[in-house]
């Protein structure tokens, strides 16, 4: 059944579109209870659908407003993430490279913002993860 959601790959690309054109401000507005039918599409048809490894590594590095394969080391204790970057973006999985040397990434807002809520349901992983973070700086 189709009820007109765009689906990850319709995400991105507009949110790629949106970062090309510098205008990210339709992207950054948070979503409300209101949304609710669309978030649980994107948890049953975009975050359940992903193989374990690639579901943990989005929920421990939603606490980072911007990532870069050394901290998501750091964060998520793995030696791989750029590896692990590469394949996300290459999945077209909410990333949003944040300048032209690929620097820096970030997940786009929306989808931070559901891993954010899925994580707060594992209350003893994000105290940890902030701690990762904060000894990386």
């Amino acid at each position: 059944m189709d009820c007109g959601f765009a689906d990850g790959g319709d995400l991105d690309a507009g949110s790629k579109q949106a970062h090309e054109t510098a205008d990210l401000t339709g992207l950054s507005r948070p979503f409300t209870g209101s949304h609710h039918l669309f978030l649980d599409y994107l948890i049953e048809e975009v975050l359940n659908q992903q193989p374990p490894d690639v579901h943990k590594f989005l929920l421990q590095t939603s606490i980072l407003e911007r990532m870069s394969a050394p901290l998501c080391d750091a964060v998520t204790d793995r030696t791989d993430s750029q590896a692990m970057l590469t394949r996300l973006d290459r999945a077209n999985l909410f990333l949003v490279p944040l300048d032209d040397k690929g620097a820096g990434i970030a997940t786009i807002t929306l989808f931070a913002d559901l891993l954010l809520s899925r994580l707060r349901m594992e209350p003893d992983e994000s105290p940890r993860l902030h701690r990762r973070a904060s000894e990386w700086v």
